[in-house]
């Protein structure tokens, strides 16, 4: 077929080829879609793809009714599950764009996180946990240094995490000074001690109910954090975006960085803000002690201050 001018070729099995109904916009499955249905057009006699000849070939980025109807099925069972394993949950809405899985393996330069089987985004829980931990680390780190235990913030972060992976506890100070620290900071210790004020905390206590809700490189959490999954598809809008690289070659050649290469514009699929999801954790089967309410609370902090996902620096993945 072909699309402005250019020839799109689709390399499928004859069988496979025959099945299909017709071009992009008739395969119901975004999922496989995207994964197994790539268009591809020569360049240079070379075949070549990305999202801007999937963008070519006609592919819109919408899930169809019928993913929706059997998405919808799917997310109610669900939801009993949660209720039934006594899951803790949450309702929260994206604030700005999401991208989840853009670097994941992909015949195109970028690529996004779907259900398989339904072609709808969903978040990982091993990226809830992830990003939760990582926030806990930068308010452990941030209090180190505001007491005068650490000078450098990231050599202090990693020093924490190094701890926390390791279970060694006996690390962390037992009593710290919290005054003059940010609101976050304050925010997180509430979670912990209940201290809304600063003074005079213990640090070691913090940190072991950290461990106890991550676990370490020898033993798992007590907190099961699970996937988060869109309350409705009917508010899930994917839309196209881009990031523009002007240092490909310092990138992948090793060439001198400089302001004389031509910028290569890359598409990429975000989730559009104000998609609703429903977020669980909960207490694993093997946890002496119930801390699922404390990360449920610096889930939420994590997804408002942090966010989740790629490109969080820039504000994408922020919850509220």
């Amino acid at each position: 077929m072909e699309r402005d001018g250019a020839e799109v070729i689709y390399y499928l099995p004859k069988d496979t080829a025959g099945a299909l109904p017709g071009p992009v916009g008739a395969v119901e499955n975004l999922s496989l879609l995207l994964s197994k249905f790539a268009p591809f057009v020569q360049e240079k006699g070379t075949p070549k793809t990305s999202v801007a000849v999937l963008r070519k070939a006609g592919f819109r980025p919408e899930i169809r009714p019928e993913a929706r109807e059997a998405y919808m099925a799917y997310f109610r069972t669900y939801r009993e599950m949660l209720k039934t394993v006594g899951a803790r949950t949450v309702y929260l809405t994206s604030k700005s764009r999401l991208i989840v899985g853009l670097g994941n393996e992909s015949v195109y330069e970028t690529s996004i996180t779907l259900l398989r089987n339904y072609g709808v985004p969903y978040i990982p829980g091993s990226a809830l946990k992830g990003v939760t931990k990582a926030y806990a680390i930068e308010m452990l780190a941030e209090i180190l240094v505001s007491a005068g235990h650490c000078g450098d913030f990231f050599k202090c972060a990693g020093k924490v995490q190094e701890w926390l992976n390791g279970g060694e506890l006996e690390r962390f100070p037992e009593s710290v000074k919290v005054r003059g620290t940010s609101r976050h900071v304050r925010e997180f210790l509430r979670i912990f001690t209940g201290d809304t004020q600063g003074g005079e905390i213990n640090l070691r206590d913090v940190a072991g109910k950290l461990v106890a809700m991550f676990g370490t490189t020898d033993r798992e959490g007590d907190v099961v954090f699970f996937d988060a999954l869109p309350e409705n598809p009917n508010s899930i809008r994917l839309e196209f975006d881009i990031m523009n690289p002007h240092y490909g070659p310092y990138y992948s050649k090793g060439q001198p960085p400089g302001d004389w290469y031509d910028p290569v514009p890359v598409l990429f699929l975000t989730v559009r803000k104000g998609a609703r999801f429903l977020f669980a954790v909960g207490r694993s089967s093997k946890a002496e002690k119930d801390l699922s309410e404390e990360a449920l609370k610096l889930l939420k902090l994590a997804l408002r201050e942090h966010g989740v996902g790629a490109k969080t620096s820039l504000g994408y993945g922020r919850f509220g």
